[in-house]
C-alpha cells in the first residue's frame, strides 16, 4: 500500500506537475466567478474549487466535472452557510462525484471526506489524524509546507509564516536542530542574545514521514495545494516514495 501525493497547479502549468498515470489536480475553478474554458486537453484528476460554495452552481459543477471527467471536487476555502454546505455537496454526491471538504468547513451529514492540514505548531499529528477519523472516517491530507518562527512566550501558538529566502537565513543562524516526532516537522533552534526562537520547517524527508503516519492510520491520499512551494526534484523525490515505497525513510 502506498500514499498518492496529488500536486495542485493552473492549468497552464499542469504539463509540468502532472505525468501519465498520475493523478493531478487543476485550480483553475473558482465560484465566485463563472468557470472558465478549458486551456489543456487534460481530463480526469480533480478540482480545486476556490471561492464561496453556492449550492445554485452545484448543478453546473457536477455537469463541468462529467465533461471533463474529473472525479473530485475539494472544496470549502472560504465561510459559508452550513446548508449550503449540505446541498451542495448532496447534488454532487447524487452525480457520483466525491467531495472532499475542509477540516473548517466539514460538518456532520455532508457525505464528503475531511481535507486535514499537516501543518501543526502544537499537540501532536498522530491525534489530530486519529480524532478527524473518528469525525469523519474517510481523511485527505492537505500536504502544507510548514515554514513558521516562534518567539518565546507566544500567547496565540501560530508564530509567523516564514519566505524561503529567510528560512535559508535563519538556518545559517540556527545553534542546533532536531526532528518533532509529535509534529512531524523538523525543528531550529536560534537564540539572538536573550531571545530564543524555533523555526519550524518541512522538507522532503519530513513530508514522507507524515505520509507514513498517515497510512499507518490508514489515510491514502493528500493533495498539494501549494506545488509552487516545492522544486521539481523535491516533486521527484515524491513521485519515487509514491512509485516504490521501499525507499520510503
Amino acid at each position: 500500500m502506498s500514499f498518492t501525493f496529488i500536486p495542485a497547479c493552473g492549468e497552464d502549468r499542469l504539463d509540468l506537475f502532472a505525468s501519465p498515470g498520475t493523478p493531478s489536480a487543476t485550480l483553475s475553478y473558482s465560484l465566485d466567478r463563472p468557470f472558465p474554458a478549458p486551456r489543456s486537453p487534460l481530463r480526469g484528476g480533480c478540482m480545486i474549487l476556490g471561492g464561496r460554495i453556492r449550492s445554485a452552481r452545484a448543478a453546473e459543477t457536477a455537469n463541468e466535472c462529467r465533461r471533463r471527467g474529473i472525479g473530485t471536487v475539494v472544496c470549502g476555502f472560504s465561510p459559508c452557510p452550513g446548508l449550503e454546505l449540505l446541498r451542495f455537496c448532496d447534488v454532487l454526491r447524487r452525480r457520483g462525484i466525491r467531495c472532499v471538504i475542509t477540516e473548517r468547513l466539514w460538518q456532520e451529514g455532508c457525505g464528503a471526506a475531511m481535507l486535514l492540514s499537516t501543518a501543526i505548531s502544537g499537540g501532536t499529528l498522530r491525534r489530530r489524524m486519529e480524532e478527524a477519523l473518528s469525525r469523519c472516517g474517510e481523511v485527505c491530507l492537505d500536504l502544507e509546507r510548514t515554514r513558521r518562527i516562534f518567539s518565546l512566550p507566544c500567547p496565540d501558538g501560530e508564530g509567523r509564516q516564514l519566505g524561503p529566502e529567510e528560512l535559508e537565513r535563519l538556518s545559517q543562524e540556527a545553534e542546533s536542530g532536531f526532528f518533532s516526532p509529535d509534529l512531524q516537522c523538523k525543528v531550529w533552534v536560534v537564540r539572538r542574545d536573550a531571545d530564543v526562537r524555533f523555526v519550524l520547517y518541512d522538507d522532503p524527508d519530513t513530508l514522507r514521514s507524515k505520509t507514513e503516519l498517515a497510512l499507518e492510520l490508514g489515510i491514502r491520499q493528500g493533495f498539494l495545494l501549494m506545488s509552487g512551494e516545492w522544486s521539481s526534484e523535491d516533486l521527484e523525490l515524491l513521485r519515487q516514495a509514491d512509485k516504490n515505497p521501499a525507499i520510503r525513510r
